[in-house]
C-alpha cells in the first residue's frame, strides 16, 4: 500500500552541518540535492503527492540576512532547474508552491517559482507541493478569516478545507520529519494531517536517501489506518 500523499518536514541540515564541521550553507545545499533525490523517487514510487516544507514564516523572519541571502540564492537555483528538468516533464509533475513566499522572497526569487509553476500548470501526473515562508496556524487564521467575510448557514468539515491555501491536495497520509525530532511545528498543514501516521528517523535530511524512504513507505504499509476509530 503506497501512500497518496506524503509530506516532509526535512530537518537536520544546520546540524548534518555542524556535526561535519562545515558551514551552514554546506548543510542547505547538501539538504537541497537530497530533496532532489527523494522527490523523484517518490514519484517512482507511485506517490502522487509530495509535500515538502521548505521554509517556515517564523524561520524566513528570524534567520540571518547572510543565511537567509543563501537560502533564497538555493531557491532560485532549483526552481530555475526544476523548470527545466526532464525529469519533472517526462513524468509530468505539475509545481505548487503554498505560503507567504510572494510577501517575502525578493523578486529574482518569486520569478523564478512563478516560472517553474507555469512551465507545469498543465500536468497532472503527480504533485510536488512546495511550502514556503509558511506557517499551519497563519493558514488556518486566514482559513477563518475568509468563512466570516461570508459565513454559512453551518460550517463543516467541507467549509474549512475549501478555505485552506491546500483547499486542492488530499489528505495527508504520512507525515515524515527527519532529525530525530519527534514533534510537528507551527501548525504545519494542522487539517490535512489530521489522520497521518507520523515517522520521525533519526538521519539528518540530507543523509535521508531513497532507501530511507522506502524504509518510511514500509512503515506506512505496516501501519493499520484508523482514522480517529
Amino acid at each position: 500500500m503506497v501512500p497518496t500523499h506524503v509530506a516532509i518536514i526535512p530537518d537536520g541540515n544546520r546540524r548534518w552541518a555542524r556535526e561535519k564541521g562545515k558551514g551552514v550553507m554546506e548543510g542547505h545545499e547538501a539538504g537541497a540535492e537530497a530533496f532532489r533525490a527523494i522527490a523523484l523517487h517518490a514519484a517512482d514510487c507511485g506517490v502522487k503527492h509530495l509535500s515538502v516544507w521548505g521554509l517556515s514564516l517564523e524561520n524566513a523572519k528570524k534567520r540571518s540576512l547572510r543565511e537567509m541571502a543563501g537560502l533564497m540564492n538555493i531557491f532560485r537555483k532549483q526552481f530555475m532547474s526544476l523548470k527545466e528538468s526532464d525529469d519533472i516533464h517526462s513524468r509530468q509533475v505539475k509545481i505548487n508552491v503554498f505560503g507567504w513566499w510572494q510577501k517575502q522572497f525578493p523578486a529574482r526569487v518569486r520569478h523564478e517559482i512563478e516560472a517553474a509553476i507555469s512551465a507545469t500548470e498543465h500536468y497532472s501526473s503527480y504533485f510536488l507541493n512546495f511550502f514556503l515562508a509558511y506557517s499551519g496556524t497563519n493558514e488556518m487564521a486566514l482559513a477563518i478569516q475568509n468563512i466570516l467575510r461570508n459565513p454559512p448557514a453551518k460550517v463543516t468539515d467541507e467549509t474549512i478545507k475549501h478555505s485552506l491555501l491546500t483547499k486542492d491536495l488530499p489528505a495527508v497520509d504520512l507525515v515524515i520529519r527527519t532529525g530525530g525530532e519527534p514533534h510537528l511545528s507551527a501548525g504545519f498543514m494542522m487539517w490535512d494531517v489530521a489522520d497521518a501516521e507520523l515517522y520521525f528517523p533519526e538521519v539528518h535530511w540530507p543523509d535521508f536517501t531513497p532507501a530511507e524512504f522506502d524504509k518510511a513507505l514500509e512503515f506506512y504499509a505496516s501501519r493499520e489506518r484508523r482514522f480517529g476509530k
